[in-house]
Formats: C-alpha cells, sequence, structure tokens
C-alpha cells in the first residue's frame, strides 16, 4: 500500500504595492483639495442663509467700515475701482466680482461698487456674508 502525501502550498499576497498606490491616492486627494482662503482683511461680514458656493477665478472687492476698498488686495481710491475694473476685464474677461462689505458699510457704497462693476463689464455679481450661527 502505498501512501501519497500531498504538499500544502502556501499561498502568499504581496500586499507592499497596493498599500504604496493607496497611499498615492490620498496623497493625491489632500494636495489637490481646495484649501479655505484666509482674508487678512477684518471684515464683518453680515449673517445669511444659503446656499456656500466655490466660485474660482474671481475678483474679490473688500469695503471696510472705515472707507477702505480693495480690489484683490490692492486698496484703491473710490474713484478709481472702476479704471481697475475696465483693465482687469481685459486680463480676467469672464469672471465673478464678489463684494465683500462691512455690516457698517452704506448700502449706497455697495450699490456704487456693483455699478462700477457693471460698466466695466461684468455681470456676475456675489455678495459674500457669514453662515447664520456662527
Amino acid at each position: 500500500m502505498r501512501f501519497s502525501r500531498e504538499e500544502k502550498r502556501q499561498i502568499s499576497v504581496d500586499i507592499t504595492p497596493l498599500i504604496d498606490v493607496v497611499f498615492l491616492l490620498l496623497i493625491f486627494f489632500m494636495v489637490s483639495t481646495t484649501f479655505i482662503y484666509s482674508n487678512s482683511i477684518d471684515v464683518n461680514l453680515p449673517a445669511a442663509k444659503g446656499d456656500e458656493k466655490q466660485i474660482n477665478d474671481s475678483i474679490r472687492i473688500v469695503l471696510t467700515k472705515d472707507g477702505a476698498i480693495t480690489i484683490n488686495g490692492k486698496t484703491f481710491a473710490s474713484e478709481a475701482v472702476q479704471d481697475e475694473l475696465v483693465k482687469m476685464k481685459e486680463t480676467i474677461p469672464d469672471t465673478t466680482v464678489i463684494i465683500e462689505a462691512d455690516t457698517e458699510v452704506p448700502h449706497g457704497q455697495v450699490v456704487h461698487i456693483m455699478d462700477a462693476s457693471r460698466q466695466a463689464g461684468y455681470q456676475k455679481f456675489a455678495i459674500a456674508v457669514e453662515e447664520e450661527g456662527k
């Protein structure tokens, strides 16, 4: 009588490449995420309810309570805003103008900025607000 003994084969799978791929995907998604842009000018935005919308390649106009007007971080006089927006229209033709006005800024000044933007040729506007309850 002859007994045969089968050899037990162990199957081993190397998961090192799988871990490498997972870490590469993790790093890719971490780098490609949009980070929160912090405004360096202290503006007390009004609170409102609504949907948050991410806008890329925009013109940010900040109106502070002391009357300063900044466009993308550069300060301008009220009379020079429209001229600067006309110049920007040549380089950034189709974008959204985001107006960040302090709660103490008069309504007329916000309307002046919107009117200057419209005369410069911009048609899309957004008013930045704080989420209510924060």
